[in-house]
């Protein structure tokens, strides 16, 4: 990086969760997909809470925790999400999130890139804190999948969405780690994947969102395999463009944090293509949060430094990945390990689950 792009602050807003047990009990959920996916709760926001609401939650704490950095001074407002923020059409939640937050004087600007929307404004904020168009960025993804207009359980393959909010202080005057690769792309012949072969339609359609179903009539035309090796290219050419740029290589890093989703589908479009262990990712912690809309890896930084698992010295590589389908990589380095007084990432977890 040409100019030093900072970690300053990571935080998360995450509810009480749900059993997945429970969920098959009540039909929610089928047994061979709890199998599968070994997904075992999910966090349910509590009647009246909003996505961005949410997002302000934890925007609050994590600047709260960059204060001795940024001084109260953010350029720029980046809000990733997946599904509905509170509001119709003709909004911007960024916005609202910048007005909640006070922080007067920043542009604010939603990113609406599907699952690996946080990791894209983490992009798109280092392209800003390079150009010196900005010093400090605060980035947030926040996600609440309701129903009936969103099935968490069952309404894709191989991912269970838990709701959360969550957020990421870059900023080029300081902070406890250093981003020093980042590369995206996007494989837009995978695009059809997530729209299914029906035409697009002029109007917004009713009824639940059903991911399944444009997922299985698509693949119907173009078989699994090359679904998957398209994944595994991409993948394994923006991490190689990334590695390549740092000068590291798997290996060296003590943590790789990844999209949260059933450990069945992690395996093909992660671990095997990559080579690594579950061991070395948030997996088991992921097994309880589910996937937390475009917020998994910046809810991984946060925990990994609150429950004190990484040190000075030790290198993070985050992956994000999305419909589109897009890529996005970054290589973090931790300098130091801040002391945070209270831990953002715990949560309330169903009787049937003892531990995180």
């Amino acid at each position: 990086m040409r100019v030093p792009i900072y970690i300053a602050a990571a935080a998360a807003w995450i509810p009480p969760a749900a059993s997945a047990k429970e969920a098959v009990a009540n039909g929610e959920y089928s047994q061979d997909d709890l199998a599968g996916n070994n997904v075992m709760c999910l966090p349910i926001a509590p009647d009246g809470e909003t996505a961005s609401s949410m997002a302000v939650a934890a925007g609050r704490r994590a600047l709260q925790r960059a204060a001795g950095v940024i001084r109260e001074r953010i350029d720029l407002v980046l809000h990733a999400s997946i599904y509905h923020q509170g509001h119709g059409h003709c909004w911007t939640s960024a916005s609202f999130i910048q007005r909640e937050l006070e922080l007067t004087g920043a542009f604010a600007m939603n990113i609406d890139q599907a699952s690996n929307g946080g990791m894209a404004a983490v992009d798109l904020a280092g392209a800003y804190l390079e150009s010196g168009r900005a010093a400090n960025v605060l980035v947030t993804t926040a996600d609440r999948f309701s129903s009936p207009g969103f099935n968490r359980w069952e309404s894709t393959y191989g991912v269970l969405f838990g709701d959360g909010a969550t957020a990421l202080v870059l900023s080029s005057q300081g902070g406890f780690a250093r981003i020093v690769a980042m590369e995206s792309m996007t494989d837009a012949s995978l695009e059809q994947l997530y729209r299914g072969t029906e035409p697009l339609t002029s109007t917004v359609q009713p009824g639940p969102v059903d991911l399944r179903e444009r997922q299985r009539s698509y693949v119907a035309e173009v078989g699994l395999g090359s679904v998957l090796q398209r994944f595994s290219v991409a993948l394994c050419e923006v991490v190689g463009r990334a590695l390549a740029k740092s000068g590291y290589e798997l290996r060296d890093f003590t943590k790789i944090l990844l999209p949260s989703i059933g450990h069945v589908l992690m395996g093909l479009k992660f671990l095997k293509p990559l080579g690594i262990s579950a061991d070395q990712t948030l997996m088991s912690w992921g097994s309880h949060t589910g996937h937390l809309g475009a917020g998994d890896q910046i809810a991984g930084i946060a925990r990994l430094v609150e429950k004190s698992s990484v040190a000075p010295g030790d290198r993070m590589l985050l992956i994000g990945a999305g419909g589109g389908y897009s890529v996005t990589v970054a290589v973090v380095e931790i300098d130091s390990l801040p002391e945070w007084p209270d831990v953002s990432t715990d949560f309330e977890l169903p009787a049937d689950i003892r531990t995180v």
